[in-house]
């Protein structure tokens, strides 16, 4: 198999399955984890890019893509215990917005077995907006016959990703968002209810904040300024979807984090 070629595969965890995707070869391994309400799939376009000294691996949440769901609504916690038994040993970790706290709390539960930390947007919004984004965002779709319910989830993923994705790509990503059904946001609760404040400032691990030229800027220097051991990487130039259409900017400021240069 091509080294950048991606495959596909399953990990037994004590709940059911988590689906995974992963390309590359090598010892060091990179989980790449997603923003709600998407899945590993979000990553289909930079893994390659990002496969060079890693093995890596995108997985998807339970309840999103192709894992099972949990027996309850999860947290950012479960899903960091989620994904730390489904890959056993060390590993970098690559968060991209909610996957960024998912990141942060693997390294405060098993700290010895996680390397660097790159956090790309993380969403450290103000309490206030957590608090608004969770009633708007967390709570589960309303579904009926009418194909008008689905109109608001195809704007998010296939109206408003015209200019970074083709339109396979996209209608791609919203079946993979409609497999989540009903729970498909609980990603989002999960995000907007972790207590960033308490737990962020706990982190002693390297990590590397890049802030892109998007909406969540503002959001990713507050969670830099809310860790000891951050170091902040201002990448205002990377403007529109930083793992599709500017994936190989975003590469190479994820490996010059990690300490490779993009190839």
């Amino acid at each position: 198999m091509n080294g950048t070629a991606i495959s596909k595969g399953y990990a037994d965890v004590g709940q059911g399955q988590v689906h995974y995707r992963s390309c590359g070869e090598g010892e060091l391994s990179l989980l790449c984890l997603h923003p709600a309400p998407f899945s590993g799939l979000a990553f289909a376009t930079i893994m390659p890019m990002l496969a060079q000294d890693h093995r890596t691996i995108a997985p998807d949440y339970p309840a999103h893509g192709r894992s099972d769901p949990m027996d309850r609504p999860p947290t950012i916690a479960d899903y960091a215990e989620m994904m730390l038994a489904a890959f056993p040993g060390k590993h970098d970790v690559l968060g991209f917005h909610t996957g960024c706290l998912v990141a942060a709390e693997m390294a405060l539960l098993a700290p010895d077995r996680i390397g660097h930390l790159v956090m790309l947007d993380p969403p450290a919004f103000e309490q206030d907006m957590r608090a608004d984004l969770l009633q708007s965002n967390g709570v589960p779709p309303k579904f009926d016959e009418e194909l008008a319910t689905l109109a608001p989830l195809w704007e998010r993923a296939v109206t408003r990703r015209a200019a970074h994705q083709t339109l396979a790509e996209r209608i791609a990503l919203f079946a993979e968002m409609m497999r989540g059904g009903e729970r498909m946001n609980e990603g989002f609760s999960a995000g907007f209810s972790y207590p960033l404040e308490n737990r962020l400032p706990l982190l002693t691990h390297q990590t590397t904040v890049i802030a892109t030229g998007g909406p969540l800027a503002e959001a990713a220097k507050r969670a830099a300024d809310l860790m000891t051991h951050a170091k902040f990487v201002d990448r205002s130039d990377i403007r529109g979807s930083a793992l599709d259409a500017n994936a190989r900017l975003s590469a190479g400021a994820v490996l010059g984090a990690l300490g490779n240069e993009a190839k």
